[in-house]
């Protein structure tokens, strides 16, 4: 990487950094004018930062609660989601704000930090989310619920209900976090409440099925980013889950549902070409594919570099 191109990345991230100080700034300014208790919170994903906890506990002016205490996953305390105290009012140290600096590095690398302002003390807060680590199935199948990264929460935003989701974010004036393709959301409420009823709702077995369903494309991303290496190392990690989003729902239109096949169709629309469904030889294929006259595997079987010249030639007639 060159010089130039390094200046400029640093550059980008002292911007980012620069907005969301003063993001930060301006909202603790307002909420301390209506609710003067209110502090910022750190829901922290450790599973990429197994030291940060040890770091932590080396710091007197900082409290934090993991939410895997007290469950069968304390013995993992160096991967557990750590709930953080940012004391921005603090006095005579400047550890918070170097804290909340290093934080949002972390949170600007990736999808691991979920910001919290809430007038409720860490315990309670804590409390809260950690009735959410888990949940089990009518069927008696127990999951973890791994909502602290940030991808994870976004989809549980779009599968619970809006009550569902309400009783979940309420325990904040504002929850800000990032979408899977780095957006960031934020979802805010006038009147923060904790519910004596401690037993979170969880999920059905409807929405567990659709949370599964709408982490596919970040599912294959990661699987396609080792299998095909320098052949889409021009695309970022967003713009990879994006082409492989399209190319889940193009998929769609044909029934594929099995990951293996989703995972070859996705391969074939990252080096092929993102229409290649369209070439006249292999639609009609897909389409018996999807009545289960022939296998997708066959199909997909087919596309390989004479077929890539052969659909560049077909859309370059197209053209004509």
């Amino acid at each position: 990487m060159s010089t130039i191109v390094q200046q400029h990345l640093i550059q980008d991230a002292d911007s980012r950094w620069a907005a969301f100080r003063s993001h930060v700034g301006v909202t603790r300014e307002k909420l301390e004018r209506s609710a003067p208790s209110t502090c910022l919170y750190a829901l922290v994903d450790t599973r990429g930062l197994p030291d940060l906890r040890s770091a932590l506990e080396r710091l007197d002016s900082i409290v934090f609660a993991s939410l895997w205490d007290g469950s069968d996953l304390s013995a993992f305390g160096d991967i557990a989601p750590l709930l953080i105290r940012i004391d921005l009012g603090a006095t005579g140290s400047d550890v918070p704000h170097q804290l909340l600096n290093r934080l949002w590095r972390f949170a600007d690398d990736g999808f691991m930090v979920t910001w919290i302002w809430s007038p409720f003390a860490l315990d309670q807060v804590a409390d809260h989310f950690r009735a959410y680590c888990e949940y089990t199935l009518p069927d008696r199948r127990t999951f973890y619920l791994h909502f602290y990264d940030n991808r994870i929460l976004e989809r549980l935003r779009l599968t619970w209900a809006p009550e569902e989701w309400a009783r979940f974010a309420g325990v904040a004036y504002e929850m800000w976090c990032c979408n899977g393709g780095g957006v960031e959301r934020i979802w805010s409420t006038d009147a923060p409440r904790l519910f004596e009823d401690t037993t979170a709702p969880g999920l059905n077995t409807e929405q567990h099925l659709a949370l599964l369903a709408s982490g596919i494309p970040d599912k294959l991303a990661m699987q396609l980013r080792e299998i095909c290496g320098s052949f889409i190392d021009h695309l970022s990690p967003r713009e990879l889950r994006e082409a492989v989003r399209i190319q889940v729902e193009r998929a769609a239109r044909y029934r594929v549902q099995c990951e293996g096949d989703l995972l070859m169709y996705a391969k074939k629309g990252l080096l092929i070409s993102p229409r290649f469904d369209e070439h006249p030889l292999i639609q009609p294929q897909l389409e018996l594919a999807s009545y289960g006259d022939v296998s997708y595997f066959d199909v997909l079987s087919q596309l390989d570099d004479a077929f890539r010249e052969s659909f560049a030639l077909h859309r370059a007639r197209e053209r004509e």
